[in-house]
């Protein structure tokens, strides 16, 4: 197969690594990949010399763009595209456009927000919830499917690390007010109180950054919250290694790779009961759910991991095996390919 995998829209945070890993995934199988993204977005775009990942860059200014529509209609015949994978309202508006009924342009969600993405052909959803609005809107007359984020499990030898001298809490997130990192710096001011001993690394940035900070520091907590900013790939081993603890705070989300990615490292999870993400975990399973917007209950939670490893220990161990199982990079690999295999031929004989 030749897939086309057009990115564009937002290039920050964990989505943004999110709509690349399709076309690793597949290009890893063999398959050659086109990376469809817009110019600004080149420079953040890996190194994928030898890794069978062509990258072209073309301006789209939005949804009407009908010279960008011709460019890459002009694309997919010279490249002899077998089929698209848009990540976006934008993309799909533009490709649509663009491809031939024998190529089939199948929407990626990473957002509830489904409305500029029903002209696909076809939809991946990144969680059973996702599927449910898509098939409200297009009353199940378009083909839909469950394809989850992938995560890279790392090996189990990296998972050891030495004993913390202190109770450790990581969270990874953008900084805007969904993300209800606010209710984890008032539950860390909770735990304080509580007596209980911490560190925590809140990772990440965005517009309710400073506001944290000030906040951190009202609470006399400056010594004991770290912001690190947005940490880099090779970073994350030191972020994840060196966790007790990893909390999920948001208001509403989709499917955040924070979550996969704890679960891949075999750490404890506190992850809040919103639509979307919580079809990832079970309470006292693979993680501690709480309510949303409840900084009380996630302190509650936080202070009991802090004075039971051992559950902490059960969690993470439990919630590595359901990564391994279900979104590891080979099963999302195995699961893209035969989907788009089977969407091809759909395409090809109607």
């Amino acid at each position: 197969m030749h897939i086309l995998n057009a990115v564009y829209g937002d290039s920050t945070g964990g989505r943004w690594n999110a709509t690349l890993k399709p076309g690793e995934l597949l290009a890893q199988r063999g398959h050659r990949v086109t990376l469809l993204v817009a110019p600004e977005d080149a420079a953040k775009v890996p190194d994928y010399t030898g890794r069978g990942i062509e990258v072209v860059t073309m301006r789209n200014s939005g949804h009407y763009d009908l010279i960008a529509s011709w460019r890459a209609r002009r694309l997919i015949r010279e490249r002899k595209v077998g089929v698209v994978i848009a990540h976006s309202g934008r993309a799909i508006h533009m490709l649509k456009r663009a491809a031939p009924p024998s190529v089939p342009v199948i929407a990626f969600n990473h957002s509830h927000n489904i409305k500029r993405t029903l002209k696909a052909d076809a939809f991946f959803c990144i969680t059973p919830y996702m599927k449910q609005i898509i098939d409200a809107a297009t009353g199940g007359a378009k083909p839909a499917f469950v394809i989850s984020n992938a995560v890279s499990v790392p090996d189990e030898a990296l998972l050891e690390r030495l004993a913390n001298p202190v109770f450790t809490v990581g969270a990874m997130a953008r900084m805007a007010p969904n993300k209800g990192v606010s209710d984890l710096v008032e539950a860390l001011g909770l735990l304080d109180r509580e007596g209980v001993a911490f560190r925590a690394v809140i990772a990440g940035d965005g517009e309710v950054r400073a506001a944290l900070g000030a906040r951190v520091a009202e609470l006399g907590l400056q010594d004991k919250v770290l912001f690190p900013g947005w940490i880099k790939a090779d970073q994350k081993q030191a972020f994840y290694r060196d966790a007790d603890v990893i909390c999920f705070t948001s208001e509403w989300d989709v499917q955040p790779l924070v979550i996969l990615e704890s679960f891949a490292w075999g750490k404890a999870l506190i992850g809040t009961d919103v639509p979307g993400p919580s079809s990832c975990y079970t309470h006292e399973d693979t993680a501690l759910v709480v309510p949303p917007k409840n900084p009380q209950a996630l302190a509650d939670a936080l202070a009991r991991l802090a004075r039971d490893p051992a559950l902490r220990e059960t969690l993470g161990r439990r919630a590595r095996a359901y990564a391994i199982a279900n979104y590891a990079d080979d099963v999302i690999g195995d699961a893209l390919e035969r989907h788009l295999r089977m969407l091809i031929d759909r395409a090809r004989s109607n």
